[in-house]
């Protein structure tokens, strides 16, 4: 429950309403960079963009670029910082849905927010976040693995406290097991260059591994 109160207490807050007219064209001007990124390098390939490509996309001179971007691989991090990070919040506020429907909507949206950030992305993306560097997410500092690992945390323990699942449910190892399935399905994504699309794959996800690993946990 930790996690899921954290995520709900950084949900609903209008940063935009504190920021100064200033503050606010900066961030719509990182958010032009951050946009004209995601279009080069889909069309381009990651390697194939240089700094001056993006902000020639964006409008924007070169500085402006290192104004808000170390380097060019920063602006990837800052493509997947997406509204998904929130996803546990909103699956906790799902009255209507059973654990399996709502493990189903956070798969397909988890993968499927992922997918639209096109396929050279998402590879660049990999690549970035397989040496677990650090990066701020909702305002801490952590890693991509860590904070989905908690996200994931949070949906089961929900459905703990709910009474769906019971007390001595292993959250911890199965959050492990189910991040490692959604984990594949974005790099089968990737290798089979898009013909595996895993936003699809998570209805049949749900009922073939999440149910049958949890059956043995249910509350009757």
């Amino acid at each position: 429950m930790l996690y899921f109160v954290y995520l709900r207490k950084n949900e609903g807050v209008s940063v935009e309403k504190q920021l100064t007219n200033r503050q606010k064209r900066a961030l719509q001007t990182r958010q032009k960079i951050v946009e004209a990124a995601q279009k080069v390098i889909a069309e381009k390939g990651f390697e194939n963009v240089s700094v001056d490509d993006i902000a020639k996309q964006a409008g924007v001179a070169t500085g402006s670029f290192y104004t808000y971007f170390k380097k060019k691989e920063d602006v990837i991090d800052a493509i997947g910082k997406t509204d998904f990070y929130r996803l546990a919040a909103v699956v906790g506020k799902m009255e209507d849905k059973d654990i399996i429907a709502r493990l189903e909507y956070y798969s397909r949206e988890f993968l499927a927010t992922i997918e639209q950030s096109s396929l050279e992305v998402c590879r660049q993306w990999i690549r970035n976040n397989l040496a677990a560097a650090k990066m701020e997410i909702l305002a801490e500092e952590t890693t991509k693995y860590d904070f989905d690992y908690r996200a994931m945390c949070t949906v089961l323990s929900e459905a703990v406290s709910r009474g769906e699942l019971r007390e001595e449910t292993p959250v911890e190892e199965l959050a492990l097991f189910f991040n490692a399935q959604l984990y594949g399905l974005m790099v089968a994504w990737c290798m089979s260059d898009g013909a595996v699309v895993g936003s699809e794959k998570a209805a049949a996800l749900a009922q073939s591994v999440f149910k049958e690993a949890l059956e043995p946990y249910r509350n009757e």
